[in-house]
């Protein structure tokens, strides 16, 4: 049977263990990676851009793209199966996503505006 100073003890090197390996992710936390950040000017000419990254699965992704007011589309797919998107986001001006990376292997972020926007994207990797 453990006595009040002792109990004491042991919760004061609890507390010290928690602040040493704890301290420095608290004074500096991780930073996420960016793993696309692209501006664009699409035109009725030329209203799509595509960019490639390889992910992991079960990366969580923050997507955020803007379209300068002007509405844009976001499609992410896989090259394998283009015809099936894994997020398909349609006219608005903003977006910020959430997104876990649901397979290993290459992925297509394509930006569409119909009537021309000047377009960024920003993925990060949290």
């Amino acid at each position: 049977m453990m006595t009040q100073l002792q109990s004491f003890v042991v919760a004061m090197a609890i507390i010290a263990l928690s602040f040493t390996l704890l301290g420095p992710r608290i004074a500096h936390p991780p930073q996420p990676i960016v793993l696309l950040n692209q501006s664009v000017v699409l035109t009725d000419s030329d209203y799509e851009r595509q960019y490639n990254l390889a992910l992991n699965e079960g990366d969580q992704l923050q997507i955020q793209v803007s379209g300068g007011r002007q509405l844009v589309n976001l499609i992410v797919t896989q090259p394998s199966s283009r015809t099936q998107p894994l997020l398909d986001e349609e006219a608005q001006t903003v977006y910020y996503i959430q997104w876990t990376v649901p397979r290993t292997g290459p992925y297509v972020f394509s930006l569409t505006a119909e009537t021309g926007a000047s377009a960024s994207i920003t993925v990060t990797k949290t």
